[in-house]
C-alpha cells in the first residue's frame, strides 16, 4: 500500500456483498481502503465484469483489477475467471509506472 500511495494511487474495492459484510471483512483483515457495496451489480455490469452463475447460483463479479488515471481513462486491467488468480503487486506497480 505504501508503494501505491507513493505513486499517488488510491485503492477502491467494489463487491456484490452488502455493507455489513464489507465492514466485517475490512475489520477482520485490517483493510484501510473503501469497499463499495454493489449488491444489484449496477457498477459491476457497467464495467463488464459481471459473471453469471457464480458458485452460489447467482451472478457475481469476475475478479478484476483496473488502473484508472486522473482523467478516468482505464490504463490497464487484469480480468480473470478465478478469484484465486490475481495480479501480483509488482504487476500493478508496473502498470502505474506505465511499463
Amino acid at each position: 500500500m505504501d508503494d501505491l500511495r507513493a505513486r499517488g494511487a488510491q485503492v477502491i474495492a467494489v463487491v456484490v456483498d452488502p455493507v455489513s459484510k464489507n465492514a466485517e471483512v475490512a475489520t477482520h483483515f485490517g483493510l484501510t481502503f473503501p469497499i463499495l457495496a454493489d449488491p444489484d451489480l449496477t457498477a459491476i455490469g457497467r464495467w463488464g465484469v459481471r459473471h453469471a452463475q457464480g458458485a452460489q447460483g447467482g451472478d457475481i463479479a469476475r475478479p478484476a483489477t483496473f488502473v484508472i488515471d486522473a482523467n478516468g481513462q482505464v490504463r490497464w486491467r487484469d480480468l480473470t475467471e478465478s478469484y484465486r488468480r490475481r495480479p501480483s503487486p509488482d504487476d500493478v506497480l508496473r502498470a502505474l509506472d506505465g511499463r
